[in-house]
């Protein structure tokens, strides 16, 4: 498999490492706790055929900017890219080698509550800090499993878009 590639994709109201390596059709995205390779064929611009685990997906994907709105069966998904650019070292990587990952504000708002505190071990995927934006509360979640090495925050704090919040390791 050729070089992998990190990006953080904002899914769900969080930024999720990824790590993509391509060979021909096939991609390989490791995702926090899951591999899937997916066999990808471009039938024209901005729609594709996915072959995920024996199943068939017809995808179209919209963008502007780093902004992507995909949609996958009639479901669409607003979904952000960082650059990858914006990262020092485009080496390849494994999955052992992330190094400790900042969870970032999505968007300027305030945090309600600290679901974690530092030195605590978290899983993948669990509630790690709740913030408030335009009157809505969302709740952040672990990029993948480790310890909360810093938090950078308190609560009733105010935040700005892409500040970082705190530290898994």
């Amino acid at each position: 498999m050729p070089a992998k590639f990190l990006f953080e994709v904002f899914v769900n109201h969080q930024w999720v490492p990824v790590l993509v390596g391509r060979s021909g059709r096939q991609v390989v995205v490791e995702l926090p706790g899951r591999h899937v390779t997916v066999d990808v064929v471009e039938l024209s611009e901005g729609a594709y055929s996915l072959l995920i685990d024996g199943r068939s997906y017809d995808v179209t994907v919209g963008a502007t900017e780093r902004q992507y709105r995909v949609s996958v069966g009639g479901s669409e998904f607003n979904v952000c890219l960082r650059d990858p650019r914006e990262f020092r070292n485009q080496a390849p990587l494994s999955s052992d080698s992330l190094g400790p990952m900042p969870v970032a504000a999505p968007m300027p708002g305030r945090i309600v509550k600290l679901l974690v505190r530092e030195g605590q071990t978290v899983n993948a995927g669990q509630g790690i800090i709740v913030i408030e934006a335009m009157k809505m509360q969302n709740e952040l979640r672990a990029p993948r499993a480790g310890t909360v090495e810093e938090i950078r925050v308190t609560e009733n704090q105010a935040v700005n878009a892409g500040e970082n919040l705190l530290v898994v390791g």
